[in-house]
C-alpha cells in the first residue's frame, strides 16, 4: 500500500474502529485495498470534484488522489462527515501528511 496515504483523523478513526468496532474496520480495509488497487472510485463529493466518497455500513469514506497518491481524507460516520470535512477543509491544511 505504498501508494495509500491516510491523514490523521482517518488513521485516528480506523484505530478507534479496530477496538471498538472489528466488523465496520475489517470492511473498511477491504475498501482500501479495493481503492488502492483501482478497482472501485466512488461517487464524487458534491461541491468538491477532486474528492469522492465511498458508502461503508454507517461510515462514510472521502478520498483524493494527489500527485499519484491516494490520500483518505476522513473516515466518520454518515451524520457528521461532510460537516467535518468542509470544517477541516476550510479551517485546516490537514491533506498534508
Amino acid at each position: 500500500m505504498e501508494n495509500l496515504r491516510l491523514t490523521k483523523q482517518a488513521l485516528g478513526q480506523l484505530k478507534k474502529l479496530n477496538k471498538s468496532d472489528k466488523n465496520t474496520a475489517k470492511n473498511i480495509k477491504s475498501v482500501l485495498l479495493s481503492l488502492n488497487s483501482g478497482n472501485i472510485t466512488g461517487e464524487v463529493l458534491q461541491g468538491y470534484s477532486s474528492f469522492f466518497k465511498i458508502r461503508i455500513g454507517k461510515f462514510r469514506l472521502i478520498h483524493t488522489t494527489i500527485d499519484g497518491i491516494l490520500i483518505v481524507a476522513i473516515i466518520e460516520k454518515r451524520e457528521t462527515v461532510y460537516k467535518t470535512f468542509k470544517h477541516l477543509v476550510k479551517n485546516s491544511d490537514f491533506l498534508n501528511l
